[in-house]
């Protein structure tokens, strides 16, 4: 049970500075009604990750808690899913960018409490990153002009 307290904690306060963030930008140009939305729609996506986090711990299988957020998410949004207009209503008033930030920052400091880790791969982690970031890079590229032409819009 402290467990799921201090994981409902953590993504509480996720939650919280997201729609901080959220707020600031509705609030320019939307209104209180679409604050109120954001706040549902971040208990949503709480909920959700609560009850992947659980789903992790109660199988045996070695599939992290993220996969089985997007599974839940996927499956909570498809046109079957009574409630799917709703769900897509609330969530859709959140944006990406200030969830991508704050995963970023959690990311952040992860890694920032495995700096002695880190000091002993040396070398071999920038190698292995910049593998990593040119494959991304380049495949992405790739991707996106076999697309483009298949289109013909280039």
């Amino acid at each position: 049970m402290t467990k799921t307290l201090n994981q409902l904690k953590a993504l509480v306060l996720s939650g919280a500075i997201v729609l901080t963030t959220q707020a600031v930008n509705l609030m320019r140009g939307g209104n209180s009604l679409d604050v109120m939305n954001a706040i549902v729609g971040m208990i949503v996506i709480i909920a959700i990750c609560i009850i992947s986090l659980k789903i992790k711990e109660a199988l045996p299988l070695k599939i992290p808690a993220f996969a089985w957020a997007s599974l839940l998410g996927t499956l909570v949004t498809t046109p079957w899913f009574p409630w799917q207009e709703q769900i897509l209503g609330f969530t859709g008033q959140i944006s990406s960018g200030q969830v991508g930030t704050v995963i970023l920052a959690v990311a952040g400091i992860s890694i920032g409490t495995k700096l002695d880790d880190i000091k002993r791969l040396s070398w071999k982690m920038v190698v292995v990153a910049c593998a990593v970031f040119c494959g991304t890079f380049f495949g992405s590229a790739i991707i996106a002009q076999v697309v483009l032409k298949l289109q013909g819009l280039i």
